[in-house]
């Protein structure tokens, strides 16, 4: 198949993909570049929920790619548009998450409430403690709306630590109250389709690209797209029954040598 007759938009997870913890891979610029040279839009498309936009911007310019805001869409910013497409009404927060993200809700005329949320927003919150978590409890068996900004376990670092996400605190949150939230991010195919709105593309011309077979792999099937996963070096192998990508390379280099074949 030649992919470049439809693809006109790629989606890219970031770690495990174009960088492992604090290292750029190698293949990442290159391939990049033969996007651009090919008029092939793309968009780093991230579950984690810990930064915002701006420090996305600067991570990646520290490691020698130049973006703006626009080229990322994180599990925060699908969080705003899922709250204002489906719960228009829904206006003060309470939120357990980085103080980095805050400016997303605020930005989007949500506001923090500490007393009478009309939703609770579970992200990965690395400044979390116990009372705030029994504060969020309390507020969900209430009955207060419940939403987590993606479902991962673990965050991947190359640090000597293991990083506790999101989905982890919300299945806390889940066990102890009984109440189930609305869990969004990678793999829900409504992330991906409105990544590809933004851009102005269908997903018949959209290829997704990731190393998590149940999160990036998944959403691009979920949502009719392309797939492509990475299994190289710092890549996340862990197997997911049933779910199968189109294409599996060891790096973009490897895809980017394939596709060129292609043309």
């Amino acid at each position: 198949m030649n992919l470049l007759k439809n693809i006109r938009q790629v989606f890219l997870d970031m770690d495990g993909t174009i960088y492992h913890g604090s290292n750029l891979y190698p293949t990442t610029i290159p391939f990049l570049d033969f996007l651009d040279s090919h008029k092939i839009g793309y968009m780093f498309v991230s579950n984690n929920s810990s930064i915002g936009l701006k420090e996305y911007v600067e991570k990646l310019a520290m490691m020698g790619i130049q973006s703006i805001e626009d080229s990322f869409y994180t599990s925060t910013e699908y969080a705003v548009d899922y709250l204002k497409k489906n719960y228009p009404d829904v206006k003060r927060l309470f939120l357990l998450g980085t103080p980095s993200i805050i400016p997303a809700f605020e930005n989007a005329g949500f506001q923090l409430d500490e007393e009478t949320p009309q939703c609770v927003v579970v992200a990965f919150d690395k400044g979390l403690t116990y009372k705030r978590l029994c504060k969020a409890a309390w507020f969900l068996k209430k009955g207060v709306l419940g939403i987590a900004t993606h479902p991962d376990v673990f965050c991947p670092s190359d640090e000597a630590t293991w990083l506790v996400d999101c989905g982890a605190i919300t299945k806390a949150l889940e066990v102890s109250t009984g109440v189930k939230l609305n869990v969004l991010g990678k793999p829900d195919p409504g992330m991906l389709l409105a990544a590809a709105k933004r851009k102005k593309v269908s997903a018949k011309e959209c290829l997704m690209i990731g190393d998590r077979l149940a999160t990036d792999i998944a959403v691009g099937i979920n949502a009719g797209m392309q797939t492509c996963r990475i299994v190289g070096p710092g890549a996340d192998r862990t197997d997911v029954k049933g779910i199968h990508p189109d294409y599996t390379m060891k790096d973009l280099g490897e895809l980017q040598k394939y596709w060129e074949q292609k043309l």
